[in-house]
């Protein structure tokens, strides 16, 4: 496949592409762009090829998607194909939201911990106060919850008589 053809195709490719090498990402797509020569660099570095290795990896692959007939395989087997592209590209996307959700929780948590340090507990009772006052039924709410929670946690012990 030249490079021309490349370029014209590599929207509908993608699919294949990521079920050849599923460890490439949405942005070594962007990086990437139609271009061969950056897809053979990606391919490279992704999975510790020699330049020739990623060279003739993609060659072998793109022989074998243009003799399917554009497809990576036909029939019954593009489905296949497209369902295990769909598949790749849910687990990139679950990866990607799994990562910001961890990003998220360790800034609440550097954030609570500067909270704890710089304040003592008198002012900490006052914070708590505020917000109390502030959302008076959301408080309730919680406060019923929690009630509710160790009400349902103690009623499994036995009182010893």
């Amino acid at each position: 496949m030249n490079d021309d053809t490349f370029a014209g195709q590599w929207k509908q490719m993608r699919g294949a592409l990521r079920s050849w090498w599923g460890t490439l990402t949405d942005d070594d797509f962007e990086k990437i762009g139609g271009q061969k020569d950056k897809l053979i660099g990606v391919i490279q570095e992704r999975y510790g090829y020699s330049r020739e290795q990623a060279r003739n990896e993609v060659e072998r692959r793109f022989n074998e998607y243009d003799g399917a007939g554009g497809s990576a395989l036909s029939g019954s087997g593009a489905v296949v194909e497209d369902l295990r592209a769909k598949a790749y590209e849910f687990g990139a996307n679950a990866s990607n939201m799994a990562r910001e959700a961890t990003a998220g929780v360790a800034s609440g948590l550097e954030t609570a911990g500067s909270y704890l340090k710089e304040k003592d507990l008198g002012n900490i009772a006052a914070d708590f106060a505020g917000l109390i006052r502030k959302y008076p039924v959301q408080a309730v709410l919680i406060g019923a919850g929690l009630i509710y929670l160790l009400s349902r946690s103690s009623a499994g012990r036995s009182v010893p008589t």
